[in-house]
């Protein structure tokens, strides 16, 4: 049996006397590792969070997958091969009734990682995740232009600059709240987006639309912090807490609930599209690999853009052939 002391941290100490004596004090509890049987679910995300796989991803990126697999936290004992595509979807029918769509949608695209991971390093032969669609109403809201003006005029100046940056350069949020001065030199702004940058890449090269480049040049006057948005106290924002404080202030002015600092990069995106640029041209701004997500973003616009243009056709094929029977 270990003695009481072998708990302890001793610690010897010399006396003015001269002696030396011993003091014992209570050791800090170590955490306990926690233990999975193998080829368990638990066992499964142990390996998975030390593969290639998720530590080559950004911190943001990190944290939401952690998030999304908290939700097999009562599952972490039972088997990998026990998982029937039913249990995932109870389990995204579970996030929706408490959390929403796009916390599901975000469980159901990091479990079919996970299980994917799985089947290539051989845990399981299939993923019961494969091809489960994605539920209407998962994806994060875009604003639109009538709510982008009622927050610039509603809110307070420290986030009202914040729907400004997000909506002239269309970066993702954590890109907004950790965007250094350093960034802005001669009319462009160089960004090295978070989420997909490599060493080595080059950065983002966006041109300042000349509204952003007004207030850029009237908040420098009395910046407080290395990067241009700040909280009220002047300090550089925590992304979380960015995201806290804006819905907390839009419902506030009457806004929808949901409506979030993501959705001004559909928004930027949505304007470009307007514009009539390409897709290859809005990702040059937003910085998105994927032209099937601009693609996404830019839906109803591009729907809204082309019908335009198709009964503007129209009409004029309908004046030239009127044009043609009254001779």
């Amino acid at each position: 049996m270990p003695s009481s002391q072998d708990t302890k941290r001793a610690v010897k100490r010399r006396l003015a006397d001269g002696r030396v004596k011993t003091y014992y004090y209570d050791r800090k509890p170590q955490p306990k590792e926690a233990f999975y049987d193998e080829g368990s679910i638990g066992a499964l995300i142990a390996a998975y969070q030390i593969s290639p796989e998720f530590t080559r991803l950004a911190k943001n990126s990190k944290e939401n997958y952690l998030r999304a697999l908290g939700h097999f936290q009562d599952s972490h004992h039972a088997p990998v091969k026990a998982i029937r595509r039913r249990d995932i979807l109870a389990t995204r029918d579970a996030i929706i009734a408490t959390k929403g769509p796009a916390a599901a949608t975000l469980f159901i695209r990091v479990a079919s990682t996970l299980l994917s991971w799985a089947v290539d390093r051989e845990w399981i032969e299939y993923s019961p995740a494969t091809k489960l669609k994605n539920l209407p109403g998962g994806h994060l809201p875009a604003w639109t232009d009538e709510q982008a003006e009622i927050a610039l005029k509603g809110l307070p100046e420290y986030l009202r600059r914040v729907v400004i940056l997000g909506m002239y350069t269309g970066q993702r949020r954590g890109d907004l709240a950790a965007m250094p001065w350093s960034t802005y030199q001669d009319g462009v702004l160089r960004i090295r987006p978070q989420k997909t940058s490599k060493p080595g890449d080059p950065p983002l090269v966006i041109p300042v639309h000349v509204e952003l480049r007004r207030e850029l040049e009237i908040w420098t006057k009395n910046r407080k912090a290395v990067t241009i948005l700040t909280t009220k106290l002047g300090r550089p924002w925590i992304p979380l807490y960015l995201s806290r404080e804006m819905a907390t202030e839009l419902q506030k002015l009457g806004l929808p609930k949901g409506l979030n600092v993501h959705g001004l990069r559909k928004l930027a995106s949505a304007r470009l599209a307007q514009a009539g640029c390409s897709t290859h041209e809005i990702a040059a701004i937003t910085g998105h690999k994927s032209l099937s997500m601009v693609q996404l973003y830019t839906k109803s616009a591009d729907q809204e853009r082309l019908a335009k243009a198709a009964v503007l056709r129209l009409e004029n094929n309908f004046t030239k052939r009127a044009k043609k029977t009254s001779k």
